[in-house]
């Protein structure tokens, strides 16, 4: 009997241990929480996620399947491709087909799997804030 509660004290402190969790912002999986409050730059924290994950899978690139997303073009691109809206900034990220892509559970962007939340949640306060090239 005393073996049965053993284990189940056990078992007990595992599933509280793994329901521990704790959901950070941050601008890459390993730094610094990020402040919602402060702007998110469309060069300095989107342009690297699409370097990173549709660039260096080499599909979105010049001559690739729509949008290019180099550095140069990607602001272009997903404005004026309808991916986002900027002229009349929709502030709704589920409205955005480029969000949804990346949340999507059937055919998310990139392919190769979806990307982590806290570069997803960037994007996300990106487009709530307006979606803006700065």
């Amino acid at each position: 009997m005393k073996t049965k509660n053993k284990i189940l004290t056990l078992l007990a402190g595992i599933l509280i241990l793994v329901s521990c969790e704790k959901d950070y912002l941050t601008t890459s999986d390993n730094s610094t929480p990020v402040d919602p409050s402060v702007p998110i730059s469309f060069s300095a924290a989107i342009v690297p996620i699409f370097t990173a994950s549709c660039l260096g899978s080499g599909c979105h690139i010049a001559g690739g399947p729509p949008p290019i997303l180099t550095a140069d073009k990607a602001y272009e691109q997903i404005t004026q491709l309808g991916y986002v809206d900027a002229d009349t900034p929709d502030t709704i990220p589920a409205n955005s087909s480029l969000y949804k892509r990346m949340v999507d559970i059937a055919k998310p962007m990139p392919p190769a799997g979806k990307l982590p939340a806290s570069k997803i949640k960037l994007l996300e306060l990106w487009i709530q804030q307006g979606a803006k090239n700065n």
